[in-house]
């Protein structure tokens, strides 16, 4: 017998709305999760487009994602899996602490921030080079700081140091941010200076940061900076789970996410997709949740 129906691994917003969606099924749900429960959205310093919400942060919003996921009846499992295995009409999962099984598995474990690759990055990592501002940030209070990166994201947390720190450079290397304009507007208002076609190339300093260094046109120079948040992607964290992946290792889904092994589906930011959001990883818990249900439930019939 099964230790659980469904075991879903992870808990951002897909695995948690996977889990409150299996728990209303009338699942036995366990969430799998070696963190912080909500992930990385947990540090998120203000989330505007998410429905329902006009502005919260994200411990905020998943903190309530978690009680609802809870009451519904669903269990947090604090462990690591390093392993699935077919175990008969089981799955077993390997955690560093125990094994256990359940009828169907749900992958939802998100992607982890991709580094530079740059000389003296991992050197000066929590000696000023970070990759969560809100976490950080409040360290650099009256100092000047940088975050390297394009998108919403980068674009966020510029806005969020600005209100703690003496001067924020937001660096880039391509010719335009790809951020929303509306957040552009807002850095442009807080007086982030955007630095485009800007390539980090290093980073210097005796026992802490003391510069970036940068190469633009063609030209080296150093940007005098204590601190440096790296915004430039992620890397899904699927190395443990033997299924169809793109070439960077994103889990290959189809509309039902399921993926190429029978009984084992995924959601959130570790599958290929066009869009990455909180949104969009909420409508694919629930997806997933729901073809799970019905995999579980015919499997129980037989």
């Amino acid at each position: 017998m099964s230790d659980y129906d469904v075991a879903i691994i992870g808990s951002g917003p897909a695995g948690l709305t996977a889990a409150i969606y299996c728990a209303r099924y009338g699942l036995k749900t366990a969430v799998i999760e070696k963190g912080i429960v909500g992930g990385t959205v947990t540090w998120a310093n203000s989330i505007q487009n998410y429905p329902g919400f006009i502005d919260i942060n994200g411990m905020e919003l998943m903190g309530k994602i978690q009680e609802q996921a809870q009451k519904a009846g669903a269990e947090i499992v604090y462990d690591s899996v390093s392993a699935i295995k077919e175990k008969g009409k089981e799955k077993e999962i390997i955690l560093q602490e125990k094994t256990i099984t359940a009828k169907a598995i749900i992958v939802a474990v998100g992607a982890s921030s991709k580094w530079l690759g740059v000389r003296g990055e991992k050197e000066f990592l929590n000696k000023g080079v970070h990759f969560c501002a809100t976490c950080d940030g409040p360290m650099y209070n009256g100092k000047e700081v940088a975050v390297i990166g394009s998108d919403n994201r980068a674009a966020e947390e510029a806005i969020y140091l600005a209100g703690v720190t003496k001067k924020v450079y937001l660096i880039s290397s391509k010719k335009e941010l790809t951020a929303e304009s509306a957040k552009q507007k807002t850095l442009r208002e807080k007086g982030v200076q955007i630095m485009l076609e800007t390539n980090v190339i290093g980073f210097e300093g005796a026992k802490m940061l003391e510069k970036i260094l940068i190469k633009q046109k063609g030209k080296e120079s150093a940007l005098a900076a204590s601190g440096a948040f790296i915004y430039i992607g992620s890397d899904p964290n699927t190395s443990f789970v033997s299924v169809a992946k793109d070439k960077e290792g994103r889990i290959i889904v189809n509309e039902k996410m399921e993926t190429s092994v029978k009984g084992i589906y995924s959601a959130g930011d570790c599958i290929k997709k066009e869009l990455k959001q909180i949104a969009t990883c909420i409508g694919e818990g629930a997806t997933a949740a729901h073809t799970a249900a019905k995999y579980v439930q015919e499997k129980d019939s037989y």
